[in-house]
């Protein structure tokens, strides 16, 4: 709305209209001047929280020397008053637009009564009785509209606040995400071969060394993870740097191999969609299958057997997770009490993002426990 901040060429055509007419009286042409002098200084920024006092000075002073000047009329205002009025229509819209409600309204209240009066100067003699009535409320039009005009862009302004504010919000939750479906599930996979490390560090030292080494890899997972999550809070803040694509369909194997390493050998995974998966869907299923492997390490003995299939059904493609618990020698009850993530505080949030998630992209979202006992994931793609 650049269009209202002409304050310089405002000035220079009261200028020549003071020029090429009869110089009105300094009752009429000094307000015009000096609210004309004040709307450059309302679009400067440092100046808008003294914005409704500006607008309430001009106004003030327009009001009472229009008062004055109807007591001995002489020159009509002419263009001057013109001039006059898109100025203070200017500074009622700015004023509605950036103040505050409580100091903007009497602001506005008294210039809108200023507005109104200059509609007394552009006739000679003045108006009386009914007609100046009538003169002064046709003038307060525009008012109005300066009013409205000064509402609807601070609601344009609200509504890009509000947008940057949610885009922001966005995009931290998605973080969040990431760091939950990915970066968790490494540091976890860590927890694990570090107790069984512990285990087996007297048992059988080269099993123990193997643990080790998954954690070294496990470790580096996270730390790649994480430097992806960084990468893309620096494309945030514009910075070119391309993070890397997301994990998808084809991560999975590997993903499962090393989760039956750490402690669950027993887990299968059939993948066999008849056509190519959209990207998002793919990802969307990747986090799900870190989330209910997580959660497996988190609640099931060491040792559950685990089912993994993605397949299609009626033009859907269909994630199912499943794990079921079976019954271990007593010789295996320690290294089953201490093959498994410390229990959280709180319950987490993974299930309830996923779900949200899926049901993002059209799709259905269940978990819970499965009749034969175990836990049970499953998530339909259409």
């Amino acid at each position: 709305m650049r269009f209202l901040a002409g304050g310089p060429a405002v000035a220079g055509a009261l200028a020549l209209t003071l020029v090429l007419r009869p110089l009105p009286s300094p009752l009429v042409a000094v307000p015009a001047l000096l609210t004309v002098a004040a709307m450059p200084l309302a679009w400067w920024p440092k100046a808008r929280p003294l914005l409704p006092a500006i607008t309430a000075t001009t106004g003030a002073a327009g009001a009472m020397c229009t008062l004055v000047w109807l007591a001995d009329p002489g020159i009509p205002g002419g263009p001057s008053t013109w001039v006059h009025t898109i100025a203070v229509l200017t500074l009622i819209t700015l004023t509605v637009r950036w103040s505050a409600v409580r100091q903007a309204a009497p602001a506005v209240g008294v210039a809108a009564i200023s507005e109104a009066l200059l509609g007394l100067q552009i006739t000679q003699p003045p108006p009386s009785g009914l007609d100046a009535v009538a003169l002064t409320l046709f003038w307060s039009i525009g008012t109005a509209g300066a009013v409205g005009l000064g509402a609807y862009l601070r609601i344009l302004d609200r509504r890009r606040v509000d947008a940057v504010t949610q885009a922001r919000r966005t995009q931290r939750l998605q973080l969040a995400r990431d760091l939950h479906d990915f970066v968790a599930h490494d540091v976890s996979a860590i927890v694990i071969q570090a107790q069984a490390a512990q285990i087996l560090l007297d048992r059988d030292p080269a099993e123990a060394a193997a643990a080790l080494r998954a954690i070294e890899e496990d470790g580096a997972r996270a730390l790649a993870s994480m430097d992806r999550t960084v990468r893309m809070l620096r494309e945030l803040e514009g910075d070119s740097a391309s993070a890397e694509p997301l994990p998808g369909l084809d991560d999975l194997p590997d993903l499962v191999r090393r989760f039956a390493d750490a402690g669950f050998p027993d887990t299968e995974m059939r993948v066999g969609p008849s056509g190519p998966v959209p990207r998002e869907v793919g990802t969307t299923i990747y986090r799900i299958v870190v989330e209910a492997l997580t959660n497996v390490r988190k609640h099931a003995p060491a040792g559950s057997s685990v089912a993994i299939q993605v397949s299609d059904e009626t033009g859907a493609v269909v994630l199912t997770v499943a794990d079921h618990a079976e019954d271990k020698a007593h010789d295996q009850a320690r290294d089953q009490a201490l093959l498994r993530l410390p229990s959280a505080e709180r319950a987490g949030v993974g299930l309830a993002g996923l779900a949200e998630r899926v049901q993002a992209l059209g799709g259905e979202f269940t978990s819970g426990r499965a009749a034969g006992g175990g836990w049970v994931v499953k998530a339909v793609f259409p």
